[in-house]
């Protein structure tokens, strides 16, 4: 599924380690360009080689990657002029297929030499560009000490074949359900780490249902046990029953590749016909392979708007910049990066045990309205809920 080439929240990857220091040592080839000389650091227990990967592209994933390079800017691994360069992006915004891997190489010129982490240029990877056969090259690498495993599907690979190295899972769509943790505090094995906030999808579920006054919730989604962990099924149904919604679903299958791409987005556009047919007054957009930019105004365009349907998406805030009418971000990716860094701190200079890493966090959710689509669809919003909207998109320019 590609989200933007879109990004399935919900399948991601990984990034981490670098141990620069230890090259001569016939250690791999950590990315640099021209590199700046730091201070030595008595507290490092040993540089950390830093790899990444992905479960497909994704403007969260990459956002994280850049929060992430700018604290270690901050600890002075990374040289100034990069963070200078990204000073003003925002991929949570904006983003294009490409920017992730354009912005890693950014990251591996801007290495510090002797520095405690250290990005290796040659481990990056995006499982939806790779064959299955070549998985494998993600695991057990000589290069990498710890890997930023973006999504579910890294955080799954990982687990079960990685027996040399540390990974950590952020943003996969359910740790436990996807097997890569054994609960919300136990770990699979010792070198593993889950970012965990289990109500996250809830948050944003109970507060659709209080801004939209939605009465019954149409939801799209594979038939399939990945499909229905990324379209956050049980916590559609969980509080459906909490808040005294009703439910009404369809399946469509995803994309195999692009040349099934014509017939995916005809099956979502009956899909949701359907929907309207069984008396929704409003659509769970999920997260799938949608590609929002080129083809969101024009599914949302063919039955959804003109029956005055309201949107919301899982997705966060960028389908909303594509006609969704409301979405409230699921995470803070400044303060996740903030908290993984802050562990990964503790992991090197205090010695606390990788295996007891804090993994929950709650991120403090924002709320976001497109007018347009309002407007279209002769949505009132008030003044009062006015004032709790942290963004407003408009798509009529």
């Amino acid at each position: 599924m590609k989200k933007n080439k879109r990004i399935r929240t919900f399948r991601l990857t990984t990034l981490l380690c670098a141990l620069c220091m230890l090259m001569t040592a016939g250690y791999g080839r950590v990315c640099g360009a021209p590199q700046a000389q730091a201070e030595s650091q008595s507290d490092t227990k040993g540089v950390v080689r830093i790899g990444y990967a992905q479960s497909e592209e994704y403007g969260f994933f990459a956002q994280f990657l850049l929060c992430m390079a700018r604290e270690m800017a901050d600890e002075g691994s990374i040289r100034a002029d990069f963070v200078e360069k990204y000073e003003d992006v925002n991929f949570e915004e904006s983003f294009k297929e490409g920017d992730t891997l354009t912005m890693w190489n950014d990251i591996c010129d801007a290495n510090v030499e002797g520095a405690r982490y250290q990005f290796t240029r040659e481990a990056f990877f995006d499982m939806s560009k790779m064959k299955e056969s070549e998985y494998g090259t993600m695991a057990n690498r000589e290069d990498v000490d710890l890997t930023f495993a973006m999504g579910t599907g890294p955080g799954v690979y990982l687990v079960k074949h990685e027996k040399k190295n540390k990974f950590m899972s952020v943003y996969a769509a359910d740790p436990v359900a996807s097997g890569i943790l054994k609960s919300e505090t136990e770990r699979i094995t010792p070198d593993s780490y889950a970012m965990v906030d289990y109500t996250a999808y809830q948050r944003q579920l109970e507060a659709g249902f209080k801004f939209l006054r939605f009465k019954k919730l149409g939801v799209v989604y594979e038939d399939s046990e990945e499909g229905y962990l990324i379209a956050a099924i049980p916590d559609v149904e969980k509080k459906a029953k909490e808040l005294g919604f009703t439910t009404v679903y369809e399946h469509v299958k995803e994309p195999v590749d692009k040349a099934d791409e014509e017939r995916y987005y005809e099956d979502l556009k009956a899909a949701w016909r359907k929907l309207i047919d069984q008396g929704i007054d409003c659509l769970y957009i999920t997260i799938s392979s949608i590609d929002y930019e080129a083809h969101l105004m024009d599914l949302l365009n063919d039955a959804i708007l003109p029956a005055g349907i309201k949107t919301l998406a899982q997705d966060d805030f960028l389908p909303l910049e594509y006609g969704v009418l409301f979405g409230v971000t699921l995470s803070d990716t400044e303060e996740i990066a903030a908290h993984i860094f802050e562990e990964i701190e503790r992991w090197q200079k205090e010695g606390v045990p990788f295996e007891e890493l804090d993994m929950n966090c709650e991120s403090t959710p924002k709320i976001g309205v497109n007018y347009t689509t309002a407007g279209k669809i002769g949505f009132d919003i008030n003044f009062e809920e006015l004032q709790i909207v942290d963004k407003v998109f408009r798509n009529d320019r």
